[in-house]
């Protein structure tokens, strides 16, 4: 067991993310081309640029809803506040508390170092190539005409 501490948030503590990284999707939405059309991969992508924890992730596309049809970014928006329970103002984004801020490094430190150990596992030096100077023997002229 590793001396480092747990990161893992409690249900209401990833149910307060959700609702906080939902309203950040929205408020994102309508600051960036809120004209625009919003698609079902355009909503997976919207996800995954909000965060690249998986639990959260998972839980930000069971909470966000699912896109059926042409939809503007900005009537998006207002279906994720509506989904987060952030109705009324223009921005929804309030200050950070410092543990919010440490909450959120310690999130990012755990998923920088999963991904640092994913990389290290899949290494081109992992299964060295034998590196040799020698020749290689000229192909014999009996067996060079069967290939």
């Amino acid at each position: 067991m590793s001396d480092r501490p747990s990161y893992r948030l409690s249900s209401g503590q990833t149910e307060d993310l959700v609702r906080r990284l939902l309203l950040e999707m929205a408020d994102h939405l309508e600051t960036h081309r809120p004209d625009r059309i919003l698609t079902a991969t355009g909503r997976i992508a919207l996800i995954q640029v909000t965060t690249m924890s998986p639990p959260l992730g998972t839980a930000l596309r069971a909470k966000a809803p699912e896109i059926d049809g042409p939809i503007s970014r900005s009537a998006y928006a207002a279906q994720l506040r509506e989904t987060a329970g952030g109705h009324g103002g223009q921005s929804s984004r309030q200050p950070s508390t410092p543990e919010e801020v440490a909450e959120l490094h310690g999130l990012a430190d755990q998923d920088y170092d999963g991904a640092a150990l994913q990389r290290e596992s899949h290494r081109d030096d992992a299964h060295p190539v034998p590196y040799t100077t020698e020749a290689q023997p000229e192909p014999d002229e009996d067996t060079e005409g069967q290939r």
